[in-house]
């Protein structure tokens, strides 16, 4: 029974994308209220002072938390919201390229680096995921059965 989990996911591409979205989603839920609530022992943990303006995290945090109803959206209903699992990819892109430019032209901070390479990350996971749930759906359309 312990591996039949990857047997269930990588047979059903529908159960493979809603995972890796409630996820990303977790995720998300996690980093936003964390950059709301801005505990000072793990702000000087990444390198930020506890002593900053909370104001500008803490919308990012909202953010976060605004983009964990997407991914959930996407989750629970992919063909109804597959336009949020598309943005999901685009927000990932930006995200990425957001952060590395941060971390490499204006202040290197090795949480932002590992943040820039975990979104990265996330978005390629989502986006082959995607794409396989894509593909299967067009084989299945197509009369091929998905072994």
């Amino acid at each position: 029974m312990r591996g039949d989990y990857k047997k269930v996911l990588f047979n059903h591409p529908d159960k493979l994308l809603s995972t890796v979205l409630g996820l990303v989603a977790i995720h998300s839920l996690v980093m936003g209220l964390t950059l709301i609530a801005q505990p000072a022992v793990l702000m000087e943990f990444t390198g930020f002072s506890p002593d900053c303006e909370h104001f500008f995290p803490a919308q990012g945090g909202v953010f976060h938390l605004l983009m964990s109803v997407a991914y959930l959206m996407g989750a629970i209903n992919t063909e109804k919201y597959h336009h949020f699992i598309v943005f999901s990819v685009f927000v990932k892109a930006v995200a990425t390229f957001f952060l590395m430019l941060y971390c490499f032209a204006v202040e290197f901070k090795w949480i932002v680096f590992l943040s820039g390479i975990a979104d990265c990350l996330m978005g390629l996971m989502i986006f082959l995921a995607f794409q396989y749930y894509l593909r299967s759906k067009k084989s299945t359309a197509l009369g091929v059965k998905n072994e």
